[in-house]
């Protein structure tokens, strides 16, 4: 369950921004990555009054424009940045699944990746073992003992998708993960989301462009214009809202 009552954000020149947080808090406790913001984010209100809640096995799209707030919105529910006010509340293992998945360590290799995210996720080493030759094997990745640095966009796409959703969650938080896949791939992870979807009472966020992947995975969407909340519904009618808007 993930519930937000009246949230703002916002960033200031004096503003230290937490990337990595979700993971590092796992990995080391109370060490975090700190990088500043960048000068033009200065006293900009990004998030404004925001609240929705979203109830268990519900699968929410955040739908809107480019610089909407919607990758902000999704650090605020991972944990990754902190609301300026108002409350949040989240129930659940989360499970994040960002666009641009950070490496941890030292030039790991595709099978030290699997066991680092994972355990940066707060997974148990004997979980991740029972896994790991399922996941690689989803990845399609052969050179899974090269160094990840090495990889291709697309192929760090598989591999983070690959591990993330063979973990157990409860809630599944996807940001543009899509975008450096190809729609073999596209199309192998959406019908295994379909499929777990229909075991497990699992609630799913994400952002997406793609109209098609919004509707197969999710049944609900919400319409983040200027940092606010304008309309709740169903895919199909948030989309449609969202594409009229664009062109008027």
């Amino acid at each position: 369950m993930i519930e937000l009552k009246n949230i703002t954000k916002s960033y200031s020149n004096k503003d230290k921004k937490y990337i990595g947080k979700y993971f590092l808090r796992n990995l080391f406790g109370s060490l975090k990555s700190l990088f500043s913001k960048n000068s033009h984010d200065a006293d900009k209100l990004i998030l404004k009054g925001i609240s929705f809640r979203i109830n268990d096995g519900e699968r929410v799209a955040i739908v809107g424009k480019n610089k909407a707030g919607k990758t902000t919105l999704l650090q605020l529910i991972t944990g990754i940045s902190d609301p300026s006010s108002g409350s949040l509340l989240v129930k659940g293992k989360i499970i994040p699944i960002f666009a641009q998945a950070h490496l941890l360590g030292p030039d790991p290799t595709g099978r030290e990746y699997i066991f680092l995210h994972g355990a940066a996720l707060g997974i148990p080493i004997k979980q991740i073992q029972k896994r790991v030759e399922e996941i690689i094997t989803f990845s399609e990745i052969t050179t899974i003992d090269t160094p990840v640095k090495f990889y291709s966009t697309g192929m760090r796409s598989r591999l983070a998708l690959s591990v993330a959703l063979h973990l157990p969650a409860d809630i599944i938080v996807l940001d543009e993960v899509f975008s450096g896949s190809d729609v073999f791939f596209k199309d192998k992870v959406i019908n295994f989301m379909q499929q777990r979807f229909a075991n497990e009472n699992i609630t799913l966020v994400m952002i997406s462009h793609n109209e098609n992947i919004i509707k197969a995975l999710c049944n609900r969407a919400l319409l983040l214009e200027d940092g606010k909340i304008t309309k709740d519904g169903t895919p199909d009618d948030i989309l449609h809202e969202y594409m009229k808007a664009r062109k008027d």
